[in-house]
């Protein structure tokens, strides 16, 4: 029961971080207790941002640490859905002044596939070790060896650059690419 009240206060704690209120609340601290089946929604104008990860814990920065993260991103048109292996760890970085989410980092073996909202069709496929989410500039940073598939193509670089709402992907550092050509059918 104990255990159950604790996990509760540290869900609510969480909550309270991602929230934005202008009230000054008295802080609560949890040490060495962690939330078991951890979500996060973030909404925005154009998506919803939804963080999930097996357990979760915050650091003494103030930041949560995410065990197993998935994050889901929907915009109008596709569904953006990262994940990781068992080894994967996340973590969540809060503007310690407003509150508000600054960005979400997932490291291990991330895969991130880009499925088109309507048939919920693969479009693209990329593996990396590091994506970063950064909500000032609706980013998605694709690092350690980014690795990008479409249609048969690939793509990699030192970093790969998606911006949510430009629909842009940019790709920086010893750049490659592989273009295989489309067959021609005859009419």
């Amino acid at each position: 029961m104990k255990r159950t009240i604790k996990n509760f206060l540290l869900f609510s704690l969480i909550l309270v971080i991602f929230t934005s209120c202008n009230k000054k609340k008295e802080e609560v601290t949890f040490k060495n207790e962690k939330l078991t089946g951890f979500s996060l929604k973030h909404f925005s104008q154009n998506y919803l941002l939804t963080l999930n990860g097996e357990s979760a814990e915050i650091t003494e920065s103030k930041n949560t640490k995410i065990s197993s993260p998935t994050l889901s991103l929907k915009t109008e048109t596709e569904i953006i859905e990262i994940k990781t292996d068992k080894e994967g760890k996340g973590e969540i970085k809060v503007d310690p002044d407003n509150k508000k989410l600054k960005e979400i980092i997932i490291t291990g073996k991330v895969i991130i596939l880009y499925k088109d909202k309507n048939t919920e069709n693969v479009t693209m496929e990329i593996t990396c070790g590091k994506a970063t989410y950064i909500e000032a500039k609706k980013e998605m940073v694709f690092e350690e060896k980014p690795l990008i598939k479409r249609r048969g193509n690939k793509f990699s670089g030192e970093k790969i650059i998606y911006n949510i709402d430009k629909n842009t992907i940019e790709i920086k550092g010893n750049v490659y690419v592989e273009i295989v050509p489309e067959e021609k059918t005859d009419k």
